[in-house]
């Protein structure tokens, strides 16, 4: 086996797994959202929360092009910082989007006069 197809091996493992996790457990909903945070964005757009998809999007581009740049120049050390900042942008892109297909659709306005605050004390 060539490093090139155990690379794409790993890879085409990994989604499956993600896949089948999402089908799994969770709503319609929070599964194609989930599933579509695999480009970039995409589960906010799910949820049309489009500036959020668009600015998550444009992160995960722009950190995915500087990676691959500096692993181009050797410059490992800059790479291995990008790859983290794309893990956590992949992440809080994924976990954006769970919370955005659960709370898709759910309108509720408060009422002020019906919001109260009250303290006891006891000695």
């Amino acid at each position: 086996m060539t490093p090139g197809t155990y690379r794409k091996s790993i890879v085409t493992i990994t989604l499956l797994l993600l896949i089948s996790v999402c089908l799994a457990n969770a709503e319609k909903n929070s599964n194609i959202a989930m599933l579509l945070c695999v480009f970039p964005g995409g589960g906010q757009f799910y949820t049309e929360r489009y500036v959020a998809g668009m600015v998550i999007g444009a992160a995960e581009i722009a950190i995915g092009y500087y990676a691959y740049k500096y692993h181009r120049d050797e410059e490992y050390t800059k790479r291995n910082s990008m790859l983290w900042w794309g893990l956590f942008t992949f992440g809080f892109s994924l976990a954006d989007a769970y919370v955005g297909a659960k709370m898709h659709g759910f309108d509720v306005q408060t009422d002020i006069d019906k919001i109260s605050v009250s303290y006891k004390f006891k000695f």
